[in-house]
């Protein structure tokens, strides 16, 4: 009987222990957040459409047909420094959405424009692969 309840703790403990070392791996497995890639994003809500072209890998934002270096405070907070040492805000919500806060103006949501020319160039690369995988 003595066995059984020193088998039963030392049986608890260790699932316990695997248990936490299982979720430690879980989120510590080396998987780190991507900026979202590069793109158009246009603002649709307002006339007439503005749009301003974002690089978050390479910290290029194109503003107003202008080139600006962008710094990253966070995966999803980067902060673009325009003329006159005025500060623009660019929240990334989704891959497909950032809100934009200009000095001075209320936010708005830009939407990612979602160009042909690159859907064909997927397709063409996936196509390229599969033909790589059955030859």
């Amino acid at each position: 009987m003595l066995n059984e309840v020193k088998f039963f703790y030392l049986k608890k403990i260790l699932k316990n222990f695997f248990r936490i070392v299982f979720v430690f791996l879980l989120f510590h497995c080396g998987l780190k957040p991507v900026p979202p890639p590069a793109g158009n994003f246009c603002d649709v809500w307002h006339k007439p459409i503005e749009c301003v072209e974002l690089d978050f890998r390479n910290g290029i934002g194109n503003i107003d047909q202008r080139i600006f270096p962008m710094r990253m405070k966070s995966i999803v907070l980067y902060n673009i420094e325009i003329e006159n040492r005025q500060n623009v805000f660019v929240e990334v919500l989704h891959e497909h959405r950032v809100r934009i806060i200009f000095p001075g103006k209320e936010p708005r949501l830009y939407l990612r424009i979602k160009d042909k020319q690159d859907r064909v160039k997927r397709w063409e690369k996936a196509k390229e692969e599969w033909d790589e995988f059955f030859k």
